[in-house]
């Protein structure tokens, strides 16, 4: 969001409008990552759907590789790639995380 135009500029022919659009979206993610993680203890059900968020962007990807192939400058496929291996990275992550919390007992509850 603060240099929309240079961006748009590095990966082709893309509009700067629709970076920031993009970036205003992925604002608003990133408040709902931090609400998420920031829950003691973390809920699953909220935590599953950022893991499917993330595993839905770097599905997507490629589709949008594909399809923008055209209006894509090399930097801009680069760009792309290099994301969603940081996204497909950080849903490893938390799927390993709600993995984890799984295995663990729910705290709170009594034993017989």
């Amino acid at each position: 969001m603060l240099a929309p135009g240079w961006l748009a500029s590095l990966m082709g022919a893309f509009s700067p409008q629709i970076l920031m659009i993009l970036g205003g979206a992925l604002l608003v993610f990133a408040a709902d990552v931090v609400f998420v993680a920031t829950r003691k203890p973390i809920s699953s059900g909220p935590a599953k759907m950022v893991t499917l968020a993330d595993l839905a962007w770097v599905l997507a990807t490629p589709v949008v590789m594909l399809l923008g192939a055209s209006w894509l400058s090399f930097w801009g496929h680069v760009l792309l790639l290099d994301v969603a291996l940081l996204v497909a990275f950080c849903a490893l992550c938390q799927w390993r995380g709600l993995q984890r919390q799984g295995a663990q007992p729910e705290q709170g509850t009594a034993h017989d």
